[in-house]
Parts: C-alpha cells; sequence; structure tokens
C-alpha cells in the first residue's frame, strides 16, 4: 500500500473542480508507454487543463501547465515537457480538468462567495485528515516513525529501546599499511575483547577517508549488564574489515546518561536482520568469525554443509561449544557437519629490503619491525585458500618509510612431504588456494642493518679459560665467509648451496679455538663435509648461540637439530661475546 498526502490547495482543486462538472484526481501512472511521455484522458474533449499533482523526492508537487505538461490539439491528449524534472517514477500523478460538453450548475466560485467559503471549510478539515493519515501512515515505518510509533515497529523485532544504563566506549580504528581508498565501518559492526567475555557494537557508519589513518565510533554493550569495561579491552572485530589492521578502546567504557535516540535505535533494527541471518553461508561464517577461526565450507550436497575448522590446538570443549552455535545458526532442513580440524601449513617466508642510506640505526629498526606487522596483517586478512598477490605485499611494504625496494627470495611451505617454493614470479602470487596457510617463519635480510649474533660460553672455575681475541678471530673469519656466501643468488633447489649458508651450532662449534681443540675453517669444511661436533665434544665447555634481525626475529641455537638459514643479501655481525666462569 502507498499513501500520499494531499495538501489544502490540492483538495481544493479537488472540490472545486467537481463542483462545476469537471473530473477531479483521475490518476495516471508515471511514466507513461513511449518515450513522448503522453497520457490520454478518459474523458474528452477537454476544455482546460485545471492542475495536476504528483510525487517527486517523497513531496507532493504542483506541476506548471506549459513548463511541465501541455494539453494538445486533439483536446485529448496531455504530454510532458519538462523531462529533466519529472514526477518519481512508479508513482501516479492526479489531474484535474473541465469537460466542454459540460455545463456547470455552479458557477460562483470567486473568494469570499458562499460556495467558495463552504468549499474552502470542507477542504480545510480534509486536508487536516489527510495530515494525521500521513502520521499514521509513517508510524508504520521503520525510516518515518519516531518516538513510542518507533518502539512499536521495532518491537516486531523483539528488539527494545535501550536505556540510559549500558555502558558505552569510543572504539578507535586504524588503517593498515598500504591500505588505500576510502574503508567504510558500518553501524552495528561487532567489537570483541581477546577472551570474547564482551561485545559491543558500534551505533552509526562511519567512513574512513583516503589519506586518513585513524577514526574512532561510539559502541555500546550488547548485554545490559555488564560493567564497564578497561581502555584497551576491546581489541578484536569480530568480522575483519579490509584495510583495517588494528582496533582498540582508548579509554575505560562509561555508563550513558541518554536512552538509546530514535536515529541509533532505527540503525540497530536494520541491522538485526542481516547480524541475525540464518540459513545462509554468511550466518555460518559469521559464527566462525566471532570463534576467531577460520574453516573450509563444503555445500555441494542439497541439504548438508561439512565445515572443517583450521587450528591445531582446538579443545575438545571448544569444538563442543562451535557446534552449538552453529546448530543454533542452521536452517530447518539443513544438516551441519563440523569435521576434524585441519592444521594449516606453515609458509616461511624470505625478502630482502633496501632502505634508504643515513638514515640512524633505531629509525632502521622501526621500519623492520612495521615491515614484519605489514606482512602479519596481510596473511591474517587474507581469505581462506586464496593465493596472495605480491603486489599487495609489495605495496604494504614499500609504504613503509625507509624502505626504498624489497625483494622477495622465497616462500616454501610443506607440500607432500616436501619443502616447495610456492612462489610464482611470473603469475604474481604465492600459490597459496590449494591448502590453509598461516605465515611461519618471516626473515627480512637488509644490508644497512646486519643480523647480530650474540655467544655465551660457560665453562667450570677448574678448566683452562679460553682465549677471547683468538675466539673473536674465528668468528670474525666465518661470518665474512657466511656473509660472501649470501650476496650471491641460490637457487631454491640447490641443496648444497643451501647447506652451506646454513648455520647451526656444530659449525660453530667446529670453528671455536677452544682449549684442547683444533678449530676447522667452515671453508676447508664445506670443501670436505665431515661430521659435526656436538655439545658434548667440547665438555667441559657449555655454548649459547643467539642470532637476532632487526625486526625482532630470534633464533636460539641451543641444540644440534637448532639452526638459521641465511638469506640472500643478509649480513651477520658480531654484536657480543661473553666468556664466563658457571656461577
Amino acid at each position: 500500500m502507498s499513501f500520499r498526502r494531499r495538501k489544502y490547495p490540492e483538495v481544493l482543486d479537488n472540490l472545486l473542480t467537481t463542483m462545476v462538472g469537471g473530473v477531479a484526481a483521475e490518476a495516471h501512472p508515471f511514466p507513461a508507454a513511449g518515450e513522448q511521455q503522453a497520457f490520454f484522458l478518459d474523458q474528452p474533449p477537454v476544455q482546460k487543463i485545471v492542475s495536476v499533482y504528483g510525487t517527486r523526492n517523497g513531496d507532493t508537487v504542483t506541476f506548471k501547465a506549459g513548463t511541465d505538461y501541455q494539453l494538445e490539439a486533439d483536446k485529448q491528449t496531455l504530454s510532458w515537457l519538462n523531462l529533466d524534472q519529472p514526477p518519481e517514477p512508479g508513482t501516479l500523478i492526479h489531474i484535474n480538468y473541465l469537460r466542454e460538453d459540460t455545463k456547470p450548475s455552479l458557477t460562483d466560485l470567486q473568494v469570499g462567495s458562499v460556495t467558495r467559503t463552504l468549499a474552502e471549510s470542507v477542504a480545510l478539515e480534509i486536508g487536516r485528515l489527510y495530515a494525521q493519515l500521513q502520521a499514521v501512515y509513517d508510524a508504520g515505518f521503520i525510516d518515518s516513525a519516531s518516538g513510542s510509533a518507533l518502539d512499536k515497529v521495532v518491537s516486531l523485532l523483539d528488539i527494545k529501546r535501550i536505556k540510559g544504563t549500558r555502558p558505552t566506549a569510543t572504539i578507535r580504528l586504524s588503517r593498515s599499511k598500504g591500505a588505500r581508498g576510502n574503508i567504510t565501518v558500518p553501524a552495528g559492526t561487532r567489537v570483541l575483547d581477546d577472551q570474547v567475555r564482551y561485545e559491543y557494537e558500534t551505533t552509526e557508519t562511519v567512513t574512513m577517508a583516503e589519506n586518513q589513518n585513524t577514526i574512532s565510533v561510539t559502541a555500546r554493550d550488547l548485554e545490559p549488564g555488564n560493567e564497564p569495561v578497561e581502555a584497551d579491552t576491546l581489541t578484536l572485530l569480530s568480522i575483519p574489515i579490509a584495510g583495517i589492521s588494528q582496533v582498540t578502546n582508548p579509554g575505560p567504557a562509561q555508563r550513558a546518561r541518554a536512552d538509546e535516540t530514535d536515529e541509533e535505535l532505527r540503525t540497530r533494527a536494520k541491522n538485526f536482520l542481516h547480524g541475525s541471518e540464518k540459513a545462509t553461508d554468511g550466518a555460518l561464517r559469521q559464527v566462525l568469525a566471532r570463534n576467531q577461526l577460520t574453516a573450509d565450507f563444503d555445500d555441494a550436497v542439497p541439504g548438508l554443509v561439512t565445515i572443517t575448522p583450521h587450528g591445531e590446538d582446538l579443545s575438545p570443549e571448544r569444538l563442543e561449544q562451535l557446534r552449538k552455535e552453529l546448530e543454533l545458526t542452521r536452517p530447518a532442513g539443513v544438516r551441519v557437519i563440523l569435521a576434524a580440524p585441519l592444521t594449516p601449513r606453515s609458509l616461511d617466508l624470505a625478502i630482502r629490503l633496501k632502505t634508504a642510506d643515513k638514515v640512524v640505526e633505531a629509525d632502521l629498526r622501526a621500519a623492520h619491525a612495521k615491515v614484519r606487522k605489514a606482512i602479519s596483517d596481510y596473511f591474517e586478512q587474507l581469505p581462506t585458500r586464496e593465493d596472495a598477490s605480491l603486489n599487495q605485499l609489495v605495496g604494504r611494504i614499500l609504504a613503509v618509510d625507509h624502505v626504498v625496494d624489497v625483494h622477495i627470495d622465497h616462500a616454501m611451505a610443506m607440500v607432500n612431504n616436501t619443502a616447495t617454493n610456492l612462489l610464482d614470479p611470473a603469475a604474481g602470487i604465492i600459490e597459496l588456494a590449494d591448502s590453509p596457510t598461516v605465515l611461519g617463519e618471516l626473515t627480512i635480510a637488509d644490508p644497512n642493518l646486519p643480523t647480530e649474533l650474540d655467544l655465551v660460553i660457560s665453562f667450570p672455575a677448574n678448566a683452562d679459560i679460553p682465549v677471547q681475541s683468538q675466539l673473536e678471530n674465528a668468528l670474525s673469519q666465518a661470518l665474512a665467509y657466511l656473509n660472501d656466501l649470501a650476496s650471491e643468488p641460490v637457487a631454491p633447489g640447490d641443496a648444497e648451496a643451501q647447506a652451506k649458508r646454513t648455520l647451526n651450532l656444530g659449525k660453530l662449534l667446529l670453528i671455536l679455538p677452544l682449549p684442547g681443540r683444533t678449530p676447522v675453517l667452515l671453508s676447508d669444511h664445506d670443501n670436505a663435509p665431515g661430521p659435526l661436533p656436538n655439545p658434548a665434544d667440547i665438555a667441559p665447555y657449555q655454548l649459547q648461540a643467539f642470532l637476532s634481525q632487526a625486526s625482532g626475529l630470534s633464533v636460539v641455537l641451543h641444540d644440534p637439530s637448532s639452526h638459521y638459514q641465511i638469506g640472500h643479501g643478509e649480513r651477520l655481525l658480531l654484536n657480543t661475546l661473553v666468556i664466563q666462569v658457571e656461577g
């Protein structure tokens, strides 16, 4: 049902036209058939068109003769002239006109006459009734209802206006490095704490402009009985938004002082159906998102959906809770099977950075940390089983200050129990579509910021003291040799070259001139490989080795199986060598 309020001038025109024997409010749908927009009046011949009323932008409009329309010479056709400002398509226009062959019984329609005065009085009352009907009509729709009428409309969805005691918080969202364009965060976006104890939803839609890095929006607790949360508690989006890397509440939540406004209630009600949708793939995916999980969905069989969650530490209790939530969300007649969790494979990524010269070390270290975070954020936001785009990845890296260039050396993962390079430079992708994948070890090489090596050699008080200068010379020589090897590219399948560029505990034990041991040069070992010593071979001396990249990655060489793969272009530098007596 549609309704258009007829105001006093239109009602009066209708009454006066009827009183003089004319045709009042003849309805025609707009637009008419044909390009000329011709409307054929029902009762010709027409002497005069009195008035034409219609709708534009939701309001009643009086159209003008000679500007918007005209009566053709056939005295039957009304032609529309102004197609730049026509009535709204799909609405009715109402035409008042006089017929040539009708003689009016009442002709005294001048202002102040008895006939005119009576007609105006009736038209005024009818106009008031139309105004009341408009209010009643508006009260039935969520976009136009207000106050208690809006409360009744949203009650159909079992939604009630939130009173002024509900906790509210200011949520700050941050743009991902390299993200471009406007980013819209719709009203009703859910924000959680890391333990999923509290769930807030935003109360308005906000848009982060192209060059804007942060934006704030108010969010309200969904549960009325909760206490306000502390600052930096709400840090997770229930459904990730592309381009948003971080969310938090900078300050503690506070209880609202005013009830929910009509606009806030209207927005929340509009988002209700979207947020509570069932019987859709999106609804089931929202359950996974709320539980901070990804999964494979298989709905190839009608009436059956098989969900395989990804994760290696999902407890039976958590899986049972997930199964219950999926059961509550699934539509009637559809069976949902929760399959055994699938452990995502780990992707080891090696990149080379070229950073700007003459930049202080602290700024370079900060740049490395930002690069690491940009890469981590990208893989966290990457949809499951979707290839990674090298252009997007490189774009995020180059967006970091002081990074001049970047090269991705390899992206290694286990495929059929074999280490495989998934990097496809020709296609511009990392091939991840065949299996769920998470980012594993990220190696960042930068000639301007070497990887530091720290060693601690411990020995009992009754043992001979190693000569520190001899140890430092041996380590410097070995690191120089390794740096020369790292300066040249190595094919991923060249196992021999990769083995030479791998530093492990055995190689360090081999080169160190400890008392009672004869050191061996790494170059000699690589030319004639032999068995490497183990910690027991250097007793009573003990060795601990730590490798630290500028971006924060640290590797500890503590047993024969631990190792560190030196990336192309990476430089190793001896940072500290500590020789100490066991306490």
